[in-house]
C-alpha cells in the first residue's frame, strides 16, 4: 500500500470549459487537497487562445497542443518529461481520448508511478472520436494498471471495443452536498425549466425544444432556461424561432457552478435530453438541489435517476413521451414534493468525500508495471527517449 501525497489528473479538457468530467475532476481535487493531497493537470490546449499553464484555486494546470506529426509528439513529450510538477504519486487518466492516454503511460513508466484510467462515457463509445488514432489509444488503455468507469453502461461499451484483463468498478461521479445545500433558490415569478448540456447534437437539446413547444401550448407562461455553449447553438436558437417558442426559450449561455444550483433549485426540473449518455452526473446534481430531473432512457442515466422515484425517464428521440412527463411535473405538484425527497436522500450516495475515498482506495492498491510494450516505431521512439534520460 503506497501512501498518496501528489496526484496528476490527465483530461482531454478542462477549466475554463465546462461539462460533467471537469467538474468532477475539480470537485475531486478541493477534495484531495482538503486531505493534504497536492493535485495538478494535464489537459489539452483547447481552444487555442488559452496560455500554457493557469492556476486554479491550489492546482496547477499544464496544457499541450495536439500533436499531428511524430514531430510534434516527441517534442511535447521532451516537454513534459522536464516538468518536474507533473511529478506524482499516481498518474489518473479521466477520459481516454487521444492523446493523453499515451502521454499518460509514458509518464507513469518515467516516474515509476501507476496509471489509472477512467472511462467516462463518450470517450469508449463507437464514432469519428474513437477511430482517430485508435491504435495509440487502444494500446495505451491495455497497459494501464487500473481502470474504473462512471457507470455499469459504460463498462459495457468499454468491453465492447476493447479487450480488457482486469476488473473495472464502477465509481460515479461526485458531488459537494454540502455546497449545495449552501446555496439560495432563484427566484423568478414564473415557472421554468431548465437544461444545462453542451449544445451539440448528441446531448439532444433540439428534441427538448420540440417537446417544450407542446408543453407551452398548454402551459404558455411557462419558460425553458437552457445552459450552456456548442457548436448547435445557432441551430437551435433558429429550431425555437420556427416553432415560435423564442420568446419563452433563454439561451444564457455557460454559467458557473453555483449558479447552476441557484438555478436548479428554482426549476420545476431539469431535462437531460441525450441521445448518448455516459452516466450523467448532472442528474444527480439536480437531485441533490430538490429539482427533479428528467432524463431520456439511454446508456448511464438509468443508473442516476431512479424512474418514478428519483425522476422521470422518457424514451429516447421521444418528443411526445418528454413533453408528457414535462406536463404531468406540472399537474402533479404531489407527486412533483415526492421525487423531490427521495432524490434529495438518494442524492447523499454521490457524496464528494464518498467518492474520493473509493479513489484513494485503487490509488492505495495499485503498482506500475514497468514494461512498456511499443505497437509502432513512434512509441518505441518515444519510449527510448524515456529510457535514455
Amino acid at each position: 500500500m503506497q501512501t498518496i501525497r501528489r496526484v496528476l489528473f490527465v483530461v482531454s479538457i478542462y477549466k475554463p470549459n465546462m461539462g460533467g468530467v471537469e467538474t468532477s475532476v475539480e470537485s475531486y481535487c478541493k477534495e484531495l487537497n482538503k486531505l493534504g493531497i497536492a493535485t495538478v493537470i494535464l489537459t489539452k490546449r483547447f481552444p487555442l487562445n488559452l496560455p500554457s499553464q493557469a492556476q486554479y484555486g491550489s492546482t496547477k494546470v499544464f496544457r499541450v497542443l495536439k500533436p499531428e506529426s511524430d514531430l510534434d509528439y516527441k517534442n511535447t513529450l521532451k516537454e513534459l518529461l522536464q516538468n518536474d510538477e507533473l511529478k506524482a504519486d499516481i498518474i489518473h487518466v479521466v477520459g481516454v481520448r487521444r492523446p493523453l492516454p499515451l502521454f499518460a503511460l509514458l509518464l507513469s513508466k518515467f516516474f515509476n508511478v501507476p496509471c489509472l484510467m477512467t472511462f467516462v462515457g463518450g470517450d469508449v463509445a463507437p464514432g469519428p472520436i474513437w477511430e482517430e488514432h485508435k491504435e495509440d489509444t487502444i494500446n495505451s488503455i491495455q497497459q494501464a494498471d487500473a481502470y474504473s468507469a462512471y457507470s455499469s453502461s459504460i463498462i459495457n461499451d468499454a468491453n465492447n471495443l476493447l479487450t480488457l484483463t482486469k476488473p473495472i468498478p464502477v465509481i460515479k461521479t461526485g458531488i459537494n452536498l454540502i455546497k449545495i445545500q449552501k446555496l439560495p433558490t432563484k427566484k423568478l415569478a414564473q415557472k421554468y425549466f431548465l437544461c444545462a448540456r453542451r449544445l451539440v447534437h448528441d446531448k439532444g437539446i433540439d428534441i427538448l425544444l420540440n417537446a417544450f413547444a407542446i408543453v407551452s401550448t398548454i402551459f404558455p407562461d411557462i419558460l425553458l432556461y437552457i445552459a450552456g455553449e456548442g457548436e448547435e447553438e445557432h441551430n437551435l436558437k433558429t429550431l425555437a424561432k420556427t416553432l415560435k417558442i423564442q420568446d419563452r426559450v433563454i439561451f444564457i449561455g455557460t454559467i458557473s457552478l453555483e449558479e447552476l444550483y441557484t438555478n436548479m433549485k428554482g426549476a420545476i426540473a431539469h431535462i437531460c435530453p441525450s441521445r448518448s449518455e455516459g452516466g450523467g452526473n448532472v442528474n444527480i446534481e439536480a437531485s441533490a438541489c430538490g429539482c427533479v430531473p428528467i432524463g431520456s432512457r439511454i446508456g448511464g442515466i438509468p443508473e442516476y435517476i431512479k424512474d418514478n422515484e428519483t425522476g422521470l425517464l422518457f424514451e429516447s428521440e421521444n418528443i411526445n413521451d418528454l413533453s408528457e412527463k414535462m406536463i404531468y411535473l406540472l399537474t402533479n405538484p404531489k407527486d412533483r414534493d415526492k421525487l423531490i425527497k427521495n432524490g434529495l436522500e438518494f442524492a447523499k450516495n454521490f457524496s464528494i468525500e464518498a467518492q474520493t475515498i473509493k479513489y484513494l482506495k485503487i490509488y492505495s492498491s495499485i503498482t506500475n508495471s514497468k514494461d512498456f510494450k511499443p505497437w509502432s516505431k513512434l512509441t518505441e521512439d518515444l519510449y527510448n527517449e524515456i529510457k535514455n534520460r
